[in-house]
């Protein structure tokens, strides 16, 4: 009996070593754009499964000029200029009324986009330093604030109050928010990915490795992170749970399998509507050290 106890289980092991190599196997990442003019910023991705990518602008640290425009990009790669009179387009929200929310982390307020491209400033009161956007349960936006280590939150009608103060935040940059409205944030100043609870707690999740996270995004129960400084992508469990998809940690462009494929300086992240895909923006000039981040270009990652 004991035998065949013991070959049950090493077939049982068999079987789950294999699934898990066909998962990993599926993990293809190639480059999707050309280059695009302007330094990696904001990336959403819209129910038909195209992209808006933002031109944070040329250079971090508050140097060079900020970038102005925001491309749309087709499923096929191509791509054009969606709306441009930016300051500083860092962090997007495609929001439940069709319109795209546009952090501007140069002039420190939030912008609307409308499908035909004509931009309104929206919101400024509490904004400073504005990253990442996500949209709450309550359909309230939620604003990462870079520059003072923030949460805000945003109605619809344009009033903005304070969500969360914790110290845990260091530059807030990228945020999502799960099924249950527990809200989860990848700090840009160290590798921790935050989660505030809906009692309004802040505990550290997980880390990452490298210590400068990009954005991050919330899908079938699990949050898809970029690792920036580490030049990979992860995935990390609602419970902590850390996991690779894609990157050898080496930075470079090279399309590939998951495992052997490079990033440059990869920033923010989302999903296609199928689930099939995700998209990251990464810094085309491989010169780069971090804190030059243009050109860009558009890389696609196979998940399944």
């Amino acid at each position: 009996m004991r035998v065949f106890r013991s070959l049950a289980l090493v077939v049982a092991l068999s079987l789950l070593a294999a699934g898990c190599a066909r998962a990993q196997s599926t993990v293809v990442v190639e480059t999707l754009s050309e280059e695009l003019e302007g330094g990696s910023g904001g990336l959403s991705v819209t129910p038909d499964g195209r992209i808006f990518v933002a031109d944070f602008g040329q250079m971090l640290n508050g140097t060079g000029t900020p970038g102005t425009r925001v491309y749309l990009v087709e499923a096929d790669g191509s791509s054009r200029v969606f709306a441009e009179g930016f300051q500083g387009a860092s962090g997007n929200e495609l929001g439940p009324d069709g319109v795209l929310y546009q952090s501007n982390i140069g002039g420190s307020f939030i912008s609307k986009v409308y499908p035909d491209g004509r931009i309104e400033q929206w919101v400024s009161e509490g904004i400073q330093g504005p990253v990442g956007i996500a949209t709450h349960l309550s359909g309230d936006l939620l604003v990462a604030n870079c520059g003072n280590n923030t949460i805000r939150r945003v109605a619809m009608d344009g009033t903005s109050t304070e969500f969360s103060a914790s110290e845990l935040l260091a530059c807030p940059n990228g945020i999502t928010v799960d099924d249950s409205g527990n809200v989860y944030i990848a700090n840009f100043r160290d590798g921790n990915v935050v989660r505030i609870a809906t009692d309004g707690a802040a505990s550290v999740l997980a880390t990452l490795p490298g210590g400068n996270n990009g954005h991050l995004v919330y899908h079938d129960e699990q949050l898809f992170v970029v690792a920036r400084g580490a030049h990979q992508v992860y995935t990390v469990s609602l419970t902590g749970q850390v996991e690779l998809i894609a990157g050898s940690g080496a930075q470079g462009l090279d399309d590939g399998p998951g495992a052997d494929a490079t990033f440059s300086y990869p920033n923010d992240i989302g999903v296609s509507p199928d689930g099939r895909y995700l998209y990251v923006n990464d810094v085309a000039d491989l010169s780069s050290t971090g804190v030059l981040l243009a050109p860009m270009v558009v890389r696609r990652i196979r998940i399944r």
